[in-house]
């Protein structure tokens, strides 16, 4: 799950809908990032994180377009949804 709420309205969602475990050890160093974290690696460092990110939070249209890029270069099939301009870039690359 990719938005631009914050880390702790992100996990809430994300718990609500099943995304992840009320339960689970969130300590993992991947799991849950925002998108300035994101956005600040390498594309081969993007890449190797992409598939293990649950949550992403404070997220921009870009960080969406980088992690949908990360994912296709990684050879994954790749679905995005949005409701807002700011998903635009990301409903594109797809």
């Amino acid at each position: 799950m990719v938005t631009g709420d914050n880390l702790i309205t992100a996990k809430t969602i994300a718990v609500e809908c099943g995304i992840l475990d009320l339960d689970a050890d969130l300590s993992e160093p991947n799991l849950i990032m925002e998108g300035k974290e994101f956005r600040g690696l390498t594309d081969v460092q993007r890449e190797e994180v992409a598939e293990k990110i649950s949550v992403m939070g404070r997220s921009s249209p870009n960080d969406k377009l980088l992690l949908v890029q990360a994912l296709r270069k990684r050879g994954d099939v790749v679905a995005v949804t949005g409701d807002g301009t700011n998903d635009a870039p990301a409903l594109h690359e797809v």
